[in-house]
């Protein structure tokens, strides 16, 4: 592996209890122990795990069956999507919702086909697996339209075809869909894309590059695009990278070596994940990742802390990492406490109560950022994931507070669903803080903004809903982990809504505005209701954990898978 050596002292105060020479020792072991672990490999086929994790509610007394109706209204909703894009978009990574049109966003290799088979295979739709089959063993991962994308390659591409064989080998998938020879070919295709977007972490430190040129089989910074389209995004004398970035490929490359005995896979992510991991630079708050962070030297070019988009899922792939690794993984334990540490932060820190408003007496527990000095008083729609991901750690390692944390989280986020008219949160909103901070940096600016925070005690910065499902998701495992019927209520509450607003006529559009959602409220026809995009998450994500909620707590159970951030089950071997 690269060689590291000592960066000069910065305005980042070192930590005095580590250095670089730990972190390379620290990492030297663990590839060596992984090595270890993989280099006999056991092959496990047809057979499902033996041995899991107790996370579900295990007393169900009758209520955890298939609510056949609504379970079989999300199929019906899968269906939509999937037959608009095979007849209108197939092959292309996305459908355009309201024209139709092709689109592809994710280097052409048909992201949605992927994305969304792992959903096909536990709703059970295997005519339409069939034909995502058919498509993904035709794949030429050596090619690419435009750049490649490490973190999102990784999360919906990888992951969806580790996720397939690991949905086939515990029989889940029939002979008649996928059979040994077919196996062999995903697993082909899955090792040729690993093996193309390895450049991404030949730097110093090991985390990845933003960008991979397949055709010259190296890495590099952001493309200009990123700054046009973002152009408030500063720029730094080398690449940088956020912890979500770096931090979330350790599921899927770690199935992906359990699968194949080769070790290079789960050692290239252990290595981008080590520096945040037994981070070498001081942060004022345990467990914290203070970001961005220069891919050359390691150091952090900024203090920003949150688990709101771009450091969300590093948080919550430390947890899933303690589920799914083998035992004999020596940092289970630190991996575990730098989750707990962080989350502990996370409450004392960043959870803001919402002041009351004249509209509306009750208070609401969002989630904040920190930017150097600053409380920013703003959440968005992507941190929705974290009363989840806590429950799932609470219940793990038994810490009853987080428990109670994480559903008053989930309760402020469904505030924000059943405030609209629509009956769907918005992208991202700011409230009031109720304690410590009598001048808030965010506070209601138009008369619609004041408007909405006396009657709802929040606001919307941005009012559009993207299909996304983080706050489905957290009622997802609020459902199997406490079995309590409100979570389902509300889960059928927002597929409710999503299907009477965001249904189009080629799949299921963005809104434009949750608080504008009816034709009648819109110039002409009122498409301009819709924004004419649909990500592939909508399918691998959105309606699968909506099927989840609805279905048997004894499909894909969370005693026996782990769940990604693109929501792709991998099998819990311990």
């Amino acid at each position: 592996m690269p060689g590291f050596r000592r960066w000069g002292k910065s305005k980042f105060q070192k930590n005095p209890e580590s250095s670089f020479k730990l972190l390379a020792a620290i990492l030297v072991i663990t590839l060596y122990l992984i090595i270890k672990e993989f280099s006999n490999p056991t092959v496990r086929l047809r057979k499902a795990p033996e041995n899991g994790a107790p996370i579900q509610n295990d007393v169900w007394n009758g209520t955890g069956g298939v609510d056949t109706d609504k379970a079989e209204k999300v199929r019906d909703a899968m269906k939509h999507t999937f037959w608009n894009y095979h007849a209108h978009a197939w092959g292309y990574d996305d459908i355009l919702p309201v024209s139709g049109a092709g689109s592809n966003s994710r280097n052409g290799w048909g992201a949605f086909i992927v994305d969304a088979s792992t959903t096909l295979a536990l709703m059970g739709l295997w005519e339409e697996l069939n034909l995502c089959v058919a498509h993904i063993v035709s794949i030429n991962f050596t090619q690419a339209h435009d750049l490649v994308d490490p973190f999102e390659t990784t999360i919906r591409y990888l992951g969806g075809l580790v996720s397939l064989i690991d949905l086939y080998d515990a029989g889940v998938i029939p002979d008649k869909v996928i059979d040994s020879t077919t196996r062999a070919k995903i697993l082909n295709r899955a090792v040729t894309l690993a093996n193309a977007l390895g450049p991404a972490y030949d730097t110093p430190t090991g985390m990845p590059w933003p960008r991979v040129n397949f055709n010259t089989s190296q890495g590099m910074g952001d493309p200009p695009s990123v700054y046009e389209e973002n152009p408030e995004k500063p720029r730094y004398r080398n690449p940088v990278i956020g912890p979500a970035r770096t931090g979330s490929s350790i599921l899927e490359t770690r199935t992906l070596t359990r699968l194949t005995g080769d070790s290079i896979y789960a050692a290239n992510s252990t290595r981008a994940w080590a520096p945040l991991v037994w981070s070498k630079w001081v942060s004022p708050w345990d467990g914290m990742v203070d970001a961005p962070i220069d891919v050359v030297t390691g150091q952090p070019v900024g203090r920003q802390r949150h688990w709101d988009g771009g450091h969300d899922s590093y948080y919550e792939y430390l947890v899933k990492m303690t589920l799914l690794a083998p035992a004999a993984d020596p940092y289970l334990a630190e991996y575990k406490q730098r989750f707990l540490d962080s989350a502990y932060s996370l409450r004392e820190h960043l959870a803001s109560r919402s002041a009351s408003s004249p509209g509306h007496t009750m208070q609401h527990l969002f989630i904040g950022r920190q930017d150097t000095q600053w409380f920013l008083n703003r959440q968005g729609h992507l941190a929705c994931f974290a009363p989840g991901t806590i429950l799932l750690g609470s219940k793990f390692y038994d810490q009853p507070q987080l428990h109670t944390f994480a559903l008053a989280l989930l309760e402020g986020c469904h505030h924000t669903y059943t405030s609209t008219p629509s009956k769907i949160g918005p992208e991202n909103w700011s409230w009031i803080p109720k304690f410590g901070y009598d001048d808030p940096v965010y506070d209601p600016q138009t008369d619609r903004q004041k408007q909405e925070w006396r009657a709802m005690g929040f606001w919307a910065v941005d009012e559009k809903y993207k299909g996304r499902p983080e706050y489905v998701e957290s009622l997802f495992y609020a459902w199997r982990i406490t079995g309590q019927q409100r979570y389902r209520e509300w889960a059928w509450e927002a597929f409710s809504a999503m299907d009477k607003h965001c249904k189009a006529p080629y799949g299921y559009a963005q809104l434009a505005d949750v608080f504008r959602p009816t034709s009648g409220e819109w110039p002409g026809d009122g498409e301009g209701r819709w924004i004419d995009m649909q990500e592939s998450f909508w399918a691998a994500e959105t309606l699968k954990y909506f099927w989840l909620t609805f279905a048997d707590t004894s499909v894909a159970s969370l005693d026996r898978w782990v769940f990604s951030t693109e929501g792709h089950p991998f099998r819990m071997i311990r």
